[in-house]
């Protein structure tokens, strides 16, 4: 086991949470933030914006969810009901950095690590969460997909990407 991982492990065990520094670049989430104040937010099947699905593919992103769940088969949360009690968060923005940097990302169990990042008001959080893909049934990976494809505008998926969103199975290939 590398020391960063060592560390990122108990952090996990001790605390219930985990921050790893600068896990999506600068350029993901200043695009993030200049699309949602062109108005993002309030578009139709914004889940699926591009500069999401970025972020989302991201290995960095990708691989401390991994290592986190202990699961290479994971799948993006798209609905808070999808949402299991490990959660995740990208900094867009702060304004104490002695706390937490732009582009950081926190994975943490809401049941052991009470952190209420919403309520933070010294930073601006984009909700981010991943769950192991055995926890999606094929009748709801069937409801993603019909509703991935139906969104009014194209968004370019990666191979891990199709894989997060259940459009490709995980079997017999992980990353």
């Amino acid at each position: 086991m590398d020391i960063p991982k060592e560390k990122h492990v108990s952090s996990w065990r001790q605390h219930g949470f985990v921050v790893y520094p600068k896990a999506v670049t600068n350029f993901y989430v200043l695009r993030y933030l200049q699309w949602l104040i062109r108005g993002g937010t309030n578009a139709a099947y914004s889940t699926h914006h591009q500069s999401l699905w970025d972020i989302r593919m991201y290995k960095p992103v990708y691989h401390a969810f991994s290592e986190v769940l202990g699961d290479q088969a994971l799948m993006v949360s798209l609905d808070p009901k999808e949402t299991t009690k490990i959660q995740g968060r990208v900094c867009l923005q702060s304004n104490s950095p002695q706390k937490i940097n732009m582009c950081d990302l926190i994975i943490f169990d809401a049941e052991r690590c009470h952190l209420d990042l919403d309520l933070d008001l010294d930073a601006f959080w984009l909700p981010l969460t991943m769950i192991p893909a055995n926890e999606f049934d094929d009748v709801t990976i069937q409801e993603r997909v019909q509703y991935w494809h139906a969104k009014p505008f194209q968004t370019y998926l990666s191979p891990l990407g199709c894989k997060l969103l259940g459009l490709k199975s995980w079997e017999p290939n992980l990353p």
